[in-house]
């Protein structure tokens, strides 16, 4: 599958960590080959590196590092999103579209890294590549459902499609009359309600749909039969 020639997203955050090494790789690109990452089922389960070994050995959502083996997650729209903390030198690798984050599984991963000597002062996380609110519809009731939920933060969305002036190719067309919602907002939210400082938050503004490599979106594939391949993102602590 031809690949639009882009430059591979970095986070700044995570560039001045010297500590550590990461990436957000293109589509169709395989994980680094002593990687750990488990069998995703958008849930709030979170293993350590040694359970996915070899991959896909268990259930899992969130993957936390072990020594300097690199963990990974696949994604296709989904939020990629890597936890580093500068206190205990922990990484984790998180796999995050709507249902496993109304599930709860960036408050289980942050869970998982302070019974491992982590600070939420000390955590920077960025939130990679992903589907945007230029390109995600869902269906007003599940808006609806998702304000009536205590506990979530403020929700980002519009009922005018916003324009993406950066895409490279169309953005989606409306399906449904629904509404466009902004997905990455919901995590940092979610994040900062945790204590992780807002500056300590990465969004690595790259639509999947519109904006990254051919073959990055499961949806862009459903709407238009294309053909689409996993966007793997991995963290390690170096040797």
């Amino acid at each position: 599958m031809a690949h639009h020639p882009l430059q591979v997203p970095r986070s700044s955050l995570l560039d001045a960590l010297s500590w550590l090494e990461y990436a957000f790789q293109p589509a169709g690109v395989a994980a680094p080959d002593d990687a750990a990452y488990g069998h995703q089922r958008h849930s709030a389960t979170v293993v350590m590196a040694t359970d996915n070994l070899p991959p896909k050995s268990c259930e899992s959502d969130a993957v936390i590092g072990e020594g300097s083996r690199p963990v990974a997650v696949y994604t296709a729209d989904c939020l990629p999103v890597l936890f580093a903390d500068t206190h205990s030198r922990q990484v984790a690798a998180v796999h995050a579209g709507l249902k496993g984050t109304l599930s709860g599984v960036l408050n289980s991963t942050i869970d998982r890294l302070l019974t491992l000597g982590a600070q939420t002062n000390t955590l920077h996380v960025a939130i990679g590549p992903a589907i945007g609110p230029c390109c995600y519809e869902l269906g007003r009731n599940l808006v609806d459902e998702m304000q009536a939920q205590p506990g979530l933060p403020s929700l980002s969305w519009s009922e005018t499609q916003p324009k993406n002036l950066r895409a490279i190719r169309p953005q989606a067309q409306p399906q449904q009359h629904g509404i466009w919602f902004d997905l990455p907002h919901l995590a940092r939210g979610l994040l900062q309600q945790r204590g992780i400082p807002a500056a300590q938050i990465e969004v690595v503004e790259m639509c999947t749909y519109c904006m990254a490599e051919s073959g990055s979106s499961y949806r862009y594939n459903t709407h238009f039969a294309s053909g689409y391949q996993s966007r793997f993102s991995w963290i390690r602590c170096r040797d």
